[in-house]
């Protein structure tokens, strides 16, 4: 199958907008002094749908919150201080006792845990704060045309121009995050990624005429063809079912297990794969939320544990300090339980950031769990902009630093020492169009 160019599409065609060509990596002689020569990371993103219960994942386990959190808000759905898994350097806070593998992570300072984070105002529908975060956006949503993910891409000056496959979606839905990439491959089962899945059989035939057909692409949508006809004859030529982790890790069984290992194989075959987005559901706990080894939750964080472990330790093997794991929900859940002795929709949220580059432990301020600091006397409010944490590690790991178009009308990034080292200085103010105009590499 031949290989497009998007670099080579980008000069041929006369097709310059931003928004229109998505995840195509741009490559303009005005941004040579931003350039930078560090090898990147793998990103690998991992987004729990349903608004995960960051008061149940990382419960107090001492002082006034304890208090608060065992005897006021939840004195029939608390993780108790006995149950709840110890994290070194602190006595404040803990993980659920299904999270054991996580908690390893943690204390071998491979994991950092973020304390209340969010988006700069509590949305609690599950459409909208999801759509904002995929979209890069604040406040209400806009007609961007793009994701933050596909806008990283576009502003990208590191990333191989003829990567095969950059961006890996192991889901049958595609997110908001890559709208607008053509690139960006979305599977559900590598081994039904194929034309060779109907009645007639016509898989080779098929796959040769529509290469020829898309081989020179001078359309978004041709680039789209060629695109998904290479990444299906590259997914077609590995052997998926033989695959031995690195270092003996056992993913766990379910879909979310079979993404991370489909993540963690595609790049390991050079395929140029820079981010996997990964969506893991089922967090929208209002009823059967359960307590410390058993219920929905119990179940869910059992699976996400078991599975960031695997990945950690499969990637380890062979590409160590080379990919960074980023944890996030659209929200949390409020402070207080509900009549089910379950939780409903809250606001402020921990995250989660794996890798050797990682600083481990807590960042970021806690906000507090008595009634005069919950937001309105319901929620666990955020003291952390979300975008701090992403942007840290694109400016440190991922090496981009044009923040303000990534995330679009983001001007004040604040450190949180997360990642080790020193990162790119951010450009919030950029004018891209100007720069197209000045030519091409």
């Amino acid at each position: 199958m031949k290989q497009f160019s998007r670099r080579k599409f980008l000069k041929g065609s006369g097709l310059v907008t931003l928004a229109g060509l998505g995840g195509m990596q741009l490559g303009f002689g005005g941004l040579n002094a931003y350039a930078a020569t560090n090898t990147k990371d793998l990103l690998v993103y991992v987004f729990l749908n349903g608004g995960m219960d960051g008061l149940h994942m990382v419960p107090p386990r001492s002082g006034p919150d304890y208090t608060e959190y065992s005897t006021v808000l939840r004195p029939n759905l608390h993780i108790n201080n006995s149950e709840s898994l110890p994290l070194n350097g602190s006595s404040l806070f803990g993980l659920h006792p299904s999270a054991t593998a996580m908690a390893n992570l943690f204390n071998q300072n491979k994991m950092a845990i973020i304390h209340a984070t969010g988006l700069s105002e509590p949305n609690r529908s599950h459409f909208v704060a999801t759509a904002l975060m995929e979209l890069g956006l604040q406040g209400q949503i806009s007609s961007i045309g793009t994701g933050w993910l596909s806008r990283y891409f576009s502003s990208s000056l590191n990333s191989p121009a003829d990567a095969l496959i950059p961006t890996l979606v192991p889901s049958y839905n595609s997110p908001d995050a890559v709208l607008g990439d053509p690139a960006a491959l979305v599977m559900g089962s590598p081994n039904q990624f194929s034309l060779d899945r109907g009645f007639w059989g016509w898989g080779d035939e098929m796959q040769m005429v529509l290469g020829e057909l898309n081989q020179n692409p001078d359309t978004l949508e041709k680039v789209a063809s060629n695109q998904a006809l290479s990444a299906s004859a590259i997914v077609q030529g590995i052997d998926w079912d033989g695959y031995v982790p690195g270092n003996s890790a056992v993913y766990p069984g379910g879909s979310f297990g079979d993404q991370l290992r489909t993540t963690a194989q595609l790049y390991k075959e050079n395929v140029g794969l820079g981010v996997a987005y990964i969506p893991y559901g089922g967090w929208d706990t209002h009823t059967n939320q359960g307590t410390g080894t058993t219920g929905i939750f119990a179940n869910l964080t059992l699976g996400l544990s078991e599975g960031l472990n695997a990945l950690y330790q499969d990637l380890s093997a062979t590409h160590g300090n080379s990919f960074t794991i980023i944890v996030q929900s659209e929200f949390g859940r409020r402070a207080y339980q509900n009549g089910a002795n379950s939780t409903d929709h809250g606001y402020g949220n921990p995250m989660f950031v794996i890798g050797d580059s990682v600083n481990g432990g807590f960042h970021g301020q806690f906000p507090g769990l008595l009634p005069n600091q919950l937001l309105v006397g319901q929620d666990l409010n955020a003291t952390v902009d979300y975008r701090d944490v992403v942007s840290e590690v694109l400016l440190k790991r991922l090496h981009n630093r044009f923040l303000g178009h990534i995330f679009s009308g983001y001007t004040n990034y604040t450190e949180l020492g997360v990642i080790a080292g020193t990162g790119l200085s951010p450009v919030f103010d950029f004018d891209y169009n100007t720069l197209f105009k000045s030519g091409f590499e």
